[in-house]
């Protein structure tokens, strides 16, 4: 449903906008005004396109942990992991076992490739954290 409104207003709202921004330079005799406004606009579809990206790449992320199993059995030899439950990612499945010392050598190997692809110092790790503090958060506010 959102696409097609989306379908419907956005040409709306971008021919509403170009004849808004020329008002706005026209009315006021700020031509700084007008390109003021396309920054703006510009700049919020970019952080919205970037929003859209970032929550595909994370449902994406929890589609492939629900289907973890191989990764299980690559970064540690337990077999009762968070890898193959519904609503956590990989970096945070890794991220627990490397809280809990049970990553193997591949583990430790694949969490370090992670720091490395996402440039942080502890990216499974944090992602672990990340996730106790969110169900924190929902189980006392909205449960």
């Amino acid at each position: 449903m959102t696409i097609i409104v989306s379908i419907i207003l956005l040409p709306i709202g971008f021919i509403y906008s170009l004849g808004y921004s020329f008002w706005l330079a026209i009315t006021y005799k700020n031509v700084k005004g007008f390109f003021t406004f396309w920054w703006r606009l510009i700049d919020g579809l970019a952080y919205a396109l970037g929003f859209i990206l970032h929550n595909t790449a994370v449902g994406l992320d929890l589609t492939w942990n629900v289907n973890g199993e191989i990764l299980e059995d690559m970064v540690t030899p337990k077999e009762d992991t968070t890898f193959t439950n519904k609503g956590i990612t990989v970096s945070a499945s890794v991220g627990k076992l490397e809280v809990e010392n049970d990553l193997n050598k591949y583990g430790k190997i694949f969490s370090r490739v992670l720091n490395f692809a996402f440039q942080q110092k502890a990216h499974a790790v944090d992602s672990w954290n990340v996730y106790v503090k969110i169900n924190e958060i929902n189980s006392k506010h909205f449960k």
